[in-house]
Formats: C-alpha cells, sequence, structure tokens
C-alpha cells in the first residue's frame, strides 16, 4: 500500500503535512504557508512522487519541502514500527533473509 503526502492550513500562514498510509495518518511537521506547496500536496501526493526532484516544476518552496520529507518520514517508520520508503522495505527484507539462513 502507497503512502500518500498531503499539507492542510491549520493556523493562518502555516501547513501542516500528515502522511496516510492505510486508514492511518500520522502528523509530519508545520511549515509557512506557501501557494505552490499548497497547490501541489492539498489533494495529497503519493510518496514516490513527493519526495522526486525532477515533479518540483523549479518551484524552489516546493523543493525544500521535498527535502525535509525523507528525515520526517524515517522518524515516522521508526516511532510507528512501519515501512514506507523502499529502502526501509528493502533493508527489513535482507535482516528478515539473513535471519532465516
Amino acid at each position: 500500500m502507497k503512502a500518500i503526502i498531503y499539507c492542510r492550513p491549520t493556523a493562518k500562514g502555516i501547513h501542516s503535512f500528515y502522511m496516510a498510509v492505510g486508514k492511518d495518518s500520522y502528523y509530519l511537521f508545520s511549515q509557512p504557508y506557501r501557494k505552490g506547496v499548497d497547490e501541489y500536496f492539498r489533494k495529497g501526493v503519493v510518496i514516490d512522487r513527493a519526495i522526486k526532484y525532477s515533479k518540483s516544476r523549479n518551484d524552489a518552496a516546493i523543493l525544500r519541502t521535498m527535502r525535509k520529507l525523507p528525515v520526517y518520514i524515517k522518524y515516522i517508520e521508526k516511532e510507528y514500527d512501519i515501512q514506507v520508503l523502499e529502502k526501509t522495505k528493502k533493508k527489513v527484507w535482507r535482516k528478515r533473509k539473513r535471519k532465516c539462513a
């Protein structure tokens, strides 16, 4: 199941970012409001597209947000013991493979 990254305005001039995985939603971080970021993440973006720099449309605000996402996602993965990023999934798979051998 793919994770979805989306944002919601929480206060005047503030965006809060969330990650939806299945039925669960996890808070990631908040940052100042930017129109381009709102347009890109408002309806939700699949995680692969959310961290792919080439999809930023050369918007500096979107690019800065994309750089923040992996750090916060890794924290959520550790905190809630979930695997969202492909790198994490491969790492867990390798550990399980070694235990079986």
